[in-house]
């Protein structure tokens, strides 16, 4: 995995459990210029139906395709206010990784700016949709969007919830491993609340803030383990590599061929995407309940 994406990541998590709106909307209308500083706000942005207004996005904003027609106003680090700026935009919505300095940079250049720390929880997934959809006066369209998923979500652990405690599954999705350190979906996060609403059980759930060991790993033995697939990755060959590599070729999942890879992109993305990894995940675990 590319360093400066695992170091991104890494970030991204490691963030206040709280939600704070910078400021208020100053326009209700359908003429707003929106510019997202965060993929999973891109995603939101889309969904609700405002992607005509975005007129800028990072770099990393490549879901849905048509976001990377959009103006790119830099990273998620270093976004470029002079960029920004020249975009005529109404409102900016960043994530919690941007400095808080810059978003006052914005505000006191005219362009209302909101920067949302959100709970790294499914509740905290839903409070963001629903935070975005009121910046950008997309309520109706914000409540429709938490509710299909909510409903997604719960149908789900609905026919999860018939599995015996003895026969569920154990698994670990992992951020990185090896030379950029072990770093996995640990308790306090909001992928083990999709795990868990998949049927499964989490065996990082006792590391902390994305961190693992490698002993607690071996310790736990899961039966699946989870990688992210992404755009610049050869599933085949990360899971090829996993398994070769001293310690993970001792695990279980590793001799089994139970190493297996989901979509990185929706599953680190906390947004309207979540429903999609909570189903993926459920189907990888339990095929024959779905």
């Amino acid at each position: 995995m590319k360093k400066a994406l695992v170091v991104l990541l890494i970030a991204l998590c490691l963030v206040p459990l709280f939600a704070q709106a910078v400021t208020e909307a100053k326009s209700e209308n359908d003429d707003l210029r929106i510019i997202s500083l965060a993929p999973n706000v891109t995603e939101i942005i889309y969904a609700l139906g405002a992607g005509d207004q975005l007129v800028g996005r990072t770099d990393y904003c490549n879901y849905p395709e048509e976001a990377l027609a959009i103006t790119s106003i830099g990273t998620l680090w270093e976004p470029n206010l002079e960029t920004i700026l020249s975009l005529n935009a109404d409102i900016a919505i960043a994530s919690s990784i941007v400095d808080p300095s810059f978003i006052e940079s914005i505000n006191k250049a005219g362009i209302t700016a909101y920067q949302f720390y959100e709970e790294e929880s499914l509740e905290g997934t839903y409070s963001l949709i629903m935070n975005v959809a009121i910046a950008i006066c997309r309520e109706d369209k914000g409540t429709e969007i938490v509710d299909s998923l909510q409903k997604r979500i719960d149908a789900v652990s609905t026919k999860t919830a018939t599995i015996p405690a003895d026969q569920r599954k154990s698994t670990i999705y992992i951020i990185s491993y090896g030379d950029w350190g072990d770093y996995a979906a640990t308790g306090e996060t909001y992928l083990n609340d999709v795990i868990e609403a998949a049927g499964g059980i989490n065996a990082a759930k006792d590391g902390q803030y994305w961190s693992i060991s490698k002993e607690l790993l071996l310790a736990q033995d899961p039966d699946v383990i989870l990688l992210g697939a992404y755009s610049y990755t050869d599933p085949a060959y990360e899971i090829a590599n996993f398994r070769s590599l001293e310690p993970y070729s001792q695990l279980t999942a590793s001799k089994t061929g139970n190493v297996l890879t989901i979509n990185g992109d929706a599953a680190e993305r906390q947004g309207v995407r979540t429903a999609d990894t909570v189903e993926e995940i459920a189907r990888i675990l339990y095929p024959e309940l779905f």
